[in-house]
């Protein structure tokens, strides 16, 4: 896996709110203990509000909104997922508190996620 990817970054300075697609470093995600692919990702209604103007909801700026997606699993710290294992991610203030599914990765708790069967 290459080190750079895209995401959505959702930023605010002042009364400005931004929105762009950006090439990030896997460095930037902060969160969590397994590392996706992000496969698909939903316009979920907190999603909508989030890319409105940050909706009270994101605290830190910049963000990667999303709150529910799927992937695979390409890196692991968790005993609960290996490298290669389909997951589903919904809910858990992903994509509100800590960064979510609008990007080609994200790195997440490992309790948040469900195999997919």
């Amino acid at each position: 896996m290459s080190d750079n990817f895209k995401a959505l970054i959702v930023n605010q300075e002042g009364e400005k709110f931004l929105r762009e697609i950006k090439t990030i470093e896997k460095s930037f995600l902060k969160h969590g203990d397994v590392l996706v692919k992000v496969d698909y990702s939903t316009l979920n209604f907190k999603d909508a509000l989030i890319l409105k103007n940050g909706a009270r909801l994101v605290k830190e700026f910049p963000h990667i909104p999303g709150i529910d997606f799927s992937g695979t699993v390409v890196e692991s710290k968790s005993e609960k997922f290996k490298e290669g294992d389909e997951i589903i991610q919904t809910g858990w203030r992903v994509g509100e508190i800590y960064f979510g599914g609008y990007s080609q990765f994200a790195k997440v708790n490992s309790n948040f996620l469900v195999k997919k069967t």
